[in-house]
């Protein structure tokens, strides 16, 4: 009996957990040219608890994605694919992942320097760290940003 119970637990575990993935990114611009361009993405170490997921934005497949993508019995999309792939499929699409959050916390550092008729300008724009996950469909991957229930 006590087999069955812990069997039923771990199954409803698999069945709602989502695997969490750190998405952060920074820009610089000089004279209002674009330098510094840097997309940084991590699995989550750890589950978060108390979470809702908003959606965020659709990512295509393009004819690579489909080469490595697990698929099912039923020649679909596996959603329940091992979470490297999962993670492979994100940093193949890095650049998109920066548009899905660009409504995200930021920080913006503006420096603007001026002798007589000359001037200049820097800018830092640092995308804080946020947590999201990926929900893989047939024909496209849907993110979710996932935010702490208030």
């Amino acid at each position: 009996m006590e087999r069955i119970i812990c069997l039923l637990i771990l199954l409803a575990c698999k069945l709602f957990a989502q695997d969490e993935f750190i998405f952060w990114a920074e820009l610089s611009s000089k004279n209002y040219i674009l330098f510094h361009q840097n997309e940084n993405l991590s699995m989550a170490m750890t589950q978060s608890d108390g979470l809702s997921r908003s959606y965020a934005c659709e990512i295509a497949y393009t004819q690579e994605d489909l080469s490595y993508l697990q698929r099912d019995d039923f020649k679909m999309i596996d959603d329940d694919m091992p979470k490297a792939l999962k993670f492979r499929f994100l940093n193949a699409h890095k650049e998109e992942l920066v548009q899905c959050f660009i409504g995200a916390k930021i920080n913006v550092k503006d420096k603007l320097n001026s002798t007589f008729l000359k001037a200049q300008s820097e800018t830092y724009i640092q995308m804080l760290p946020l947590r999201f996950s990926v929900e893989f469909k047939e024909n496209l991957a849907i993110i979710y940003e996932l935010k702490k229930l208030k």
